[in-house]
């Protein structure tokens, strides 16, 4: 457990300096748009000062420090999970769609340095052209600002197939934790409610006044209970045969993994009265008959809708009993 946690702050410790990181190249990327790539800024970590540099070491150091950190929340996020193939197939989707996507943001930025150097040119050449006229200044002027706004808009273009890409990236990382979540809670062994050594008092259904009657014929736990004929304790309690029975039937049950006191009152309903009948049924059929009885309790408000056994719970019932 201790492991576990310590893996997942790691992981949230990475993702959030990722994340810092990436403002951070945001930020030099909208600086070296307006402000050109010779424009010196002073950099530091909070409030430690650092150097002076300028603002293409600047966003080349956020754009390095973004891809490391992005690589390590990866590397923790996924190190030491169970190796089913499916898993490692959407892991390698995954990683493929990184490397697409640092791919792009090269190409984003080699082509973001090629317009920078065009601008450049074209900023340098209107300068050499202010002895023209004052139209056609103001012609270049304006073509130059045209040329700088289709820049940015490409750039913004870039930036918003990049976060959509990284939202895809969140979906599948997602879909991985819930696969890997199913994966552990089919891998974890289900516990029986009850064992021969159980209490009376834990079957749900033995009231006081039957339990005092058990207990007079020297019955205390589940086993006993078990192994008497429900036409002998019905006659000494002056219980129902039917109860009896019906008590007994719920108690088997319960000893199979996986099922508790709900579940085992929907299986009697349903005319399964022991572990061996529990073992030799349809997964299919005994979920319908048993989601019939649910929904009939759902209507009648005895129960929950977000209580009604599942296809794989079932499966996982029938699976217990014949273990």
């Amino acid at each position: 457990m201790s492991t576990e946690k310590t893996k997942g702050t790691r992981v949230w410790i990475f993702a959030f300096l990722t994340f810092v990181a990436g403002l951070n190249v945001f930020n030099a990327v909208m600086m070296l748009t307006l402000r050109g790539s010779d424009f010196v800024i002073e950099f530091s970590i909070f409030d430690l000062k650092l150097s002076i540099v300028s603002v293409l070491a600047y966003f080349l150091i956020s754009s390095i420090t973004t891809f490391v950190l992005l690589g390590l929340t990866f590397f923790f996020m996924f190190r030491g999970l169970p190796s089913d193939p499916n898993v490692l197939q959407r892991l390698s989707k995954v990683e493929t769609s990184l490397a697409l996507s640092a791919n792009m943001l090269e190409n984003m930025q080699i082509g973001f340095f090629r317009r920078l150097e065009d601008n450049e040119k074209a900023t340098f050449e209107s300068l050499q052209k202010m002895s023209m006229s004052l139209d056609e200044a103001r012609k270049e002027t304006n073509n130059s600002l045209e040329k700088q706004r289709k820049a940015l808009q490409d750039v913004r273009k870039e930036n918003k197939k990049s976060a959509d890409i990284v939202k895809k990236q969140a979906a599948e990382v997602a879909g991985v934790r819930k696969r890997v979540q199913k994966i552990e809670k089919v891998l974890s062994p289900a516990k029986a409610k009850l064992t021969s050594k159980s209490k009376l008092e834990a079957v749900k259904g033995v009231k006081p006044r039957l339990a005092e009657g058990l207990k007079t014929m020297g019955i205390t736990k589940v086993g006993q209970f078990l192994t008497t004929d429900p036409a002998v304790i019905a006659g000494k309690t002056m219980e129902l045969h039917e109860t009896v029975t019906n008590l007994q039937a719920q108690a088997q049950l319960l000893m199979v993994p996986g099922v508790d006191a709900n579940d085992a009152e929907l299986l009697v309903k349903t005319g399964i009265t022991s572990r061996k009948e529990l073992a030799d049924q349809d997964p299919v059929q005994l979920c319908r008959a048993i989601v019939n009885v649910a929904n009939t309790y759902v209507e009648k408000g005895k129960m929950s809708a977000t209580r009604v056994p599942t296809i794989d719970d079932v499966w996982s019932w029938i699976r217990s009993a014949k273990a």
